[in-house]
């Protein structure tokens, strides 16, 4: 299954945004949670990067003709299942971030963003090279998967 320009641009906007994230200093966790500006600010970039890997989950369901799952984790699950992504629980994770910071954003702990920050990022870059992996080499099988 070849990427299409929607995904690409998508994938393209989620390297930007993790490029910006490591290029900000965050310094220690009391500076980081010191500074409100630079909080929201990954706060912002974190949401983003995880709605653009639910935007490529849910397009490249659509490309193969699969139902719309109900949930951007279970987005990531028919991923799973029909063989673009190893291990969709790790992505699923930063899903539930996400759902956090949009529901109960007055409740953000600021070393719970700087973890995040600090450590996660990687999991994001995974997610981009298995999307390219698997769209730029094996065939998926459109049967798997499917409602």
């Amino acid at each position: 299954m070849p990427i299409n320009g929607v995904v690409e641009s998508k994938l393209r906007f989620l390297e930007q945004t993790l490029a910006e994230l490591e290029s900000w200093p965050l310094g220690d966790l009391a500076e980081f949670a010191g500074n409100s500006l630079l909080r929201r600010a990954v706060e912002r970039a974190l949401q983003l990067a995880v709605e653009s890997m639910i935007d490529v989950a849910e397009r490249i369901l659509a490309a193969q003709h699969l139902v719309p799952a109900d949930t951007a984790a279970q987005s990531l699950k028919r991923l799973e299942e029909i063989g673009v992504l190893n291990d969709a629980s790790r992505y699923a994770e930063m899903v539930r971030f996400r759902n956090f910071i949009v529901h109960r954003y007055e409740q953000i702990e600021p070393q719970i963003v700087y973890s995040l920050a600090k450590t996660r990022l990687s999991c994001f870059r995974d997610f981009v090279a298995e999307i390219r992996r698997a769209c730029t080499g094996a065939t998926l099988g459109p049967e798997r998967g499917r409602k």
